[in-house]
């Protein structure tokens, strides 16, 4: 199990990691993994929320990109159910996409209430992604640290 602690410098959260569908090397990678989430929350009611398969695949590519495109740079799959990726330096990362700036703060609402939930193991460093579903690039909006003494996640500068 790894650590939820956190070893970055400034260097590594202020990496540029905006990129294209297309820089995706190992795109049937991706899509498996993909199926494979959307297969897991589709056996269950309660995360399947009446979506169809094919509807829940499609969120999971969505937010799949970035994890793929940071697996092929480096980074590792953190194969325990429902959680992204490990970072070059060990550490739990959440990654997430949304369509645009404005929803930033709505995805950091959800991201603290997993946190605030201890039983979920939330990491302590969360990436967010902005693309707007009509083209393939996926900019990297920023990069936000858990600070456990205000209870929120705070923008990395």
């Amino acid at each position: 199990m790894h650590s939820n602690t956190f070893t970055k410098t400034s260097d590594v959260f202020n990496m540029d990691m905006t990129f294209d569908v297309a820089d995706i090397q190992d795109k049937s990678e991706w899509k498996e993994r993909a199926m494979a989430e959307a297969k897991a929350i589709h056996s269950k009611p309660s995360t399947a929320r009446s979506r169809t398969l094919n509807e829940i695949y499609e969120t999971c590519l969505y937010g799949h990109a970035p994890e793929q495109y940071l697996i092929e740079t480096g980074w590792m799959d953190d194969e325990r159910p429902y959680k992204d990726l490990i970072d070059p330096q060990g550490d739990e990362v959440e990654i997430k996409v949304t369509e645009k700036e404005e929803f930033v703060p709505y995805v950091l609402a959800r991201c603290q209430t997993a946190k605030l939930e201890t039983w979920r193991n939330y990491p302590d460093i969360v990436y967010i992604f902005i693309n707007n579903k009509r083209e393939t690039e996926y900019v990297h909006e920023g990069t936000y640290l858990w600070d456990a003494y205000l209870r929120r996640y705070m923008f990395v500068e």
